[in-house]
């Protein structure tokens, strides 16, 4: 998960969040964007739908058994631990003591490892030869600037860098339910590519679901991630002259 230099990085302006990235200049997150800059009036409607304080409550347990996922992820593939099971015992340990420090609930650790175990069940951590980054927060100066947490950077068995997030869900997604997690992935592309000068040949995203135990990777190659990283960065520009602080 984040780590506490990281957070300390962020600041909440008019409940935007926005990264000192060290250029002078507060750049907004990437997910402050996507929700000031898109269409949210079906997330309204359910709000108003369900009322306010049982969406709250599902939109608090959705983020803790989300973390918990996170966070078991980070764990297995930070251990230094060679054998798999190895390093499967150890991250069941550490996310007991996560869990129990951060006061989560029996319910929402429950629900957060077996969202963990369709990845590791379906050897979806398997095509990870090497990780590059977890949690690292880049920055671009692109439209205006913004920033961001990327979850992984990783090397796939062929060699190919790959751009990741982990992504949460009660069921299984649809393609055309999740343009925005395209456009978040493509915005992680463009600013490591900026940063770094390393062009990823590709990026996922991973949604386990609470339904069934069949994880989705939803891949995205190069003339995909122009046309929404482009998407994006209108947004971006659109956002600065929105917001200014």
């Amino acid at each position: 998960m984040a780590t506490a230099e990281g957070l300390s990085k962020t600041t909440q302006i008019n409940g935007m969040r926005y990264y000192d990235v060290g250029l002078d200049q507060l750049f907004p997150s990437v997910t402050t964007i996507l929700g000031k800059m898109t269409d949210q009036s079906g997330l309204d409607h359910w709000r108003n739908k369900i009322g306010k304080d049982k969406a709250n409550k599902i939109t608090k347990f959705s983020a803790n058994r989300g973390t918990i996922m996170h966070q078991m992820i980070e764990y297995f593939l930070l251990s230094n631990k060679k054998n798999k099971s190895d390093r499967l015992k150890e991250s069941q340990l550490k996310i007991l003591e996560f869990v129990k420090v951060e006061g989560y609930t029996e319910e929402e650790l429950n629900i957060g490892r077996k969202l963990f175990y369709n990845f590791y069940n379906a050897n979806s951590f398997d095509q990870i030869s090497k990780i590059v980054e977890i949690e690292k927060t880049l920055h671009s100066t692109r439209g205006g600037g913004y920033a961001g947490r990327v979850d992984t950077i990783y090397e796939k068995n062929d060699g190919r860098l790959i751009i990741s997030d982990y992504k949460s869900s009660r069921k299984p997604k649809q393609l055309n339910w999740i343009e925005n997690y395209f456009i978040q992935t493509s915005a992680y592309f463009i600013a490591y590519w900026e940063m770094t000068g390393i062009k990823p040949a590709d990026c996922e995203i991973w949604i386990s679901n609470e339904q069934n135990d069949t994880p989705q990777i939803f891949h995205m190659g190069l003339p995909a991630i122009k046309v929404y990283s482009a998407k994006f960065l209108n947004m971006v520009k659109g956002f600065h002259n929105k917001y200014k602080h």
